[in-house]
């Protein structure tokens, strides 16, 4: 049984076009709502499942288990999806014919508190989806100099109070160390104040966002994971992203306007002399967002930017 809402589920089907007999991938399987819905959409199809966090992995694999629906098989990774190459690899694949990336995290990682991930319930401040690595927030917020700290939290989260808060957290931590993500918030409301009526967001999401995007270095792993995935993509194959956010949502956008147009000359040439020549074609104009009605149900689907391309 499914315990995560998939986001934009019937969009991302539709997109990825599933062919029977096919080689999909979900770089971001979570709790497999996308990759049910891939392996119900086709027959004979080579499923893989990556996801970074052991215990998303470990669910995948006992909920996948003897999965024999429609002759399909299914894999499930634990990995960063920039491995990529490497996990087609040692299934000794070569291309695939569709790749999914669903950037948001899992609702399991905001509800369990001990994973430190929510501003709303008091945790430890870990945010790691690879438990196993050593960095986690606790470590950034009370080790990490203080200019850095600032800048961690204006590039990743946007924060224009970025170096109010910095220095907050600063102050707070040469009196005792900053361990649990009650005493983040603490710090962040006395400096921007506490949610009140009316506000759409709290005033501690985006140092929490940065915060999370940093430790898990998500938009490097975004961007060779783009990377990575167009290379493996066979003709005709599609790519998908569901990006929350502009900084995801910026690297996406960027990277298929690259493909759709890669030419270097400067502007003004009566023609082309780079001799670069498209390798990507756009299927949705812009981007596909939710429904009203998939916002209503699943109110975390409210941001979500669906980009879909496919390989020349």
């Amino acid at each position: 049984m499914i315990d995560h809402i998939p986001v934009l589920k019937k969009e991302c089907i539709e997109n990825l076009n599933i062919k029977n007999g096919g080689v999909y991938v979900d770089c971001t399987a979570g709790r497999g709502g996308h990759l049910q819905a891939i392996l119900e959409a086709g027959k004979e199809l080579f499923v893989i499942g990556i996801d970074k966090d052991p215990f998303n992995a470990k669910y995948l694999e006992e909920l996948f288990d003897g999965y024999s629906n429609n002759r399909s098989t299914v894999k499930i990774v634990n990995s960063d999806y920039k491995s990529l190459p490497d996990i087609l690899g040692f299934y000794d694949i070569k291309s695939c014919d569709g790749i999914l990336m669903d950037l948001g995290f899992s609702s399991i990682h905001v509800d369990d508190a001990s994973r430190g991930f929510s501003f709303s319930k008091n945790g430890p401040l870990d945010m790691r989806y690879d438990t196993k690595q050593d960095l986690t927030a606790e470590d950034v917020v009370n080790d990490i100099d203080v200019k850095e700290l600032a800048r961690i939290i204006n590039e990743y989260g946007e924060e224009r109070n970025y170096k109010r808060i910095a220095y907050a957290i600063d102050k707070k931590r040469i009196e005792t160390r900053i361990r649990t993500t009650g005493e983040l918030c603490d710090v962040i409301y006395s400096v921007l104040g506490q949610k009140r009526y009316g506000m759409e967001t709290d005033p501690a999401t985006k140092t929490f966002q940065a915060l999370r995007i940093y430790v898990n270095s998500e938009l490097d792993s975004l961007k060779e994971g783009l990377d990575n995935a167009i290379k493996l993509l066979k003709p005709n194959g599609r790519l998908c992203v569901i990006s929350f956010h502009s900084l995801e949502d910026r690297i996406v956008k960027k990277l298929i306007k690259q493909g759709l147009n890669p030419c270097v000359c400067p502007k003004g040439l009566a023609q082309c002399l780079c001799g670069r020549t498209p390798y990507l074609r756009s299927v949705v104009k812009n981007f596909v967002g939710p429904s009203e009605e998939e916002t209503k149900l699943n109110p975390r689907a409210r941001s979500a930017k669906l980009r879909v391309a496919e390989k020349l």
